[in-house]
């Protein structure tokens, strides 16, 4: 028996199998027979299989001789047709893994079916084409790196996205919110104006409502001559102004410029008006009884420094005599000025007749009989004290 080795050419994709498989055939390879022994051959990887090829060459009429293989367990095993030369022999077989690690091919003759020679060979299941784990792992490494990187850069992209959609939406946001705030304002602005023209209007009606009121308590006022400074001129018992007659001008006045009402309040409301159109100066008011009987007895001339109240149109301004004013009123300019005394509420209120509104609202501490007085200025015009016809709605007020 004779133990030959025939290593052919492998073509593998694992150049690690090539090299472990050949010291392993080596140790592991055996066979028996004589010279016409058939010699098996690694052909090549098929598949998850190895191709065997089993030969016999210098042999003596090839055609009378045929070739089978065998596995571990005797079983024949199926293989390509035989192909004749003209001293050789030869087929293959397909071995897969896990169909058995022993084989053998032997050479017998047709006629007699008596085996001539045959050759056996172990290969171990290492052998066999498959995968190495390193490599599985190295693949599966890559995929799931691969994977990582893409859904990451999806990951990223989509929250590159979200990030640009959430500012456009905040920009959007912004602006809307500026505009709102535009609105809101423009808005305050609106209605702050059109309050303050509700409170205008309310504070107007409300003190044409409190002048139409006093208007209801309007009496007869007349000048009293024998109260009345020498340098004034009394004329239709309601008129009175500044001498300025040549005579009168050579004296010096001395005293209160005032002429003094011939009625006097000791209770009640009353209301009165004065033209004063646009004189430069004067002045309007009450004097108590007491200065009143003063400034007869002294024929007025001398100062008149307590018991009264009254405002003074001087200077483009008004201005507060003897009192203090509640309010600090308008300065403008009137023609007509309103006159309310109330005696119980111990208040001289005056108004501007032309726009129905309050000048000064004055309060006093006399518990007199008070009378109206009238200061024309200097100058040579009239100052009236004009009648007043109340209207029959207002009587009721």
């Amino acid at each position: 028996m004779n133990i030959i080795l025939l290593l052919g050419a492998v073509l593998t994709n694992s150049r690690n199998s090539a090299i472990h498989l050949l010291p392993f055939l080596i140790m592991s390879y055996s066979a028996t027979g004589n010279s016409t022994s058939p010699l098996i051959v690694l052909d090549q990887y098929e598949g998850s299989g190895i191709r065997l090829v089993c030969k016999s060459e210098n042999v003596r009429s090839p055609e009378l001789l045929q070739l089978s293989w065998m596995d571990g367990k005797g079983q024949e095993l199926s293989a390509t047709p035989t192909t004749l030369g003209k001293s050789s022999i030869e087929n293959s077989v397909l071995l897969e893994w896990g169909s058995g690690s022993a084989v053998s091919c032997r050479i017998t003759s047709k006629s007699s079916n008596t085996p001539i020679g045959s050759t056996s060979l172990v290969i171990a299941d290492i052998f066999f084409p498959s995968t190495s784990l390193c490599m599985v792992g190295f693949f599966v490494i890559a995929i799931l790196i691969i994977n990582v990187i893409i859904f990451t850069y999806l990951k990223l992209n989509h929250d590159r996205r979200k990030i640009a959609f959430s500012e456009n939406e905040k920009l959007a946001l912004e602006e809307e919110k500026a505009k709102l705030q535009w609105e809101l304002a423009k808005v305050k602005e609106e209605t702050g104006k059109e309050f303050k023209k509700v409170q205008e209007k309310f504070a107007k009606a409300e003190h044409e409502l409190e002048f139409r009121r006093a208007l209801s308590c309007a009496v007869d006022v007349t000048l009293d001559p024998k109260c009345t400074h020498a340098k004034l001129i009394i004329k239709e018992k309601n008129k009175v102004k500044y001498n300025h007659s040549l005579l009168e001008q050579l004296k010096d006045p001395k005293g209160p410029l005032i002429a003094v009402a011939n009625e006097g309040y000791s209770g009640g409301e009353m209301y009165w008006e004065v033209e004063v159109g646009h004189k430069c100066e004067w002045e309007l008011g009450v004097i108590t009884i007491t200065a009143r009987k003063r400034l007869e007895e002294e024929k007025l001339e001398k100062p008149l420094e307590e018991g009264y109240i009254g405002i003074r149109w001087f200077q483009g301004k008004f201005h507060c005599t003897g009192g203090n004013s509640l309010t600090d009123g308008q300065n403008e300019e009137c023609e007509v000025v309103g006159v309310f005394l109330d005696v119980n509420g111990k208040v001289l209120s005056f108004y501007n007749v032309q726009k129905m509104c309050p000048i000064r609202l004055i309060p006093y501490r006399f518990s007199e009989e008070m009378y109206p007085f009238f200061n024309p200025g200097s100058d040579d015009k009239f100052l009236k004290v004009r009648p007043i016809s109340i209207p029959k709605c207002l009587i009721s007020l």
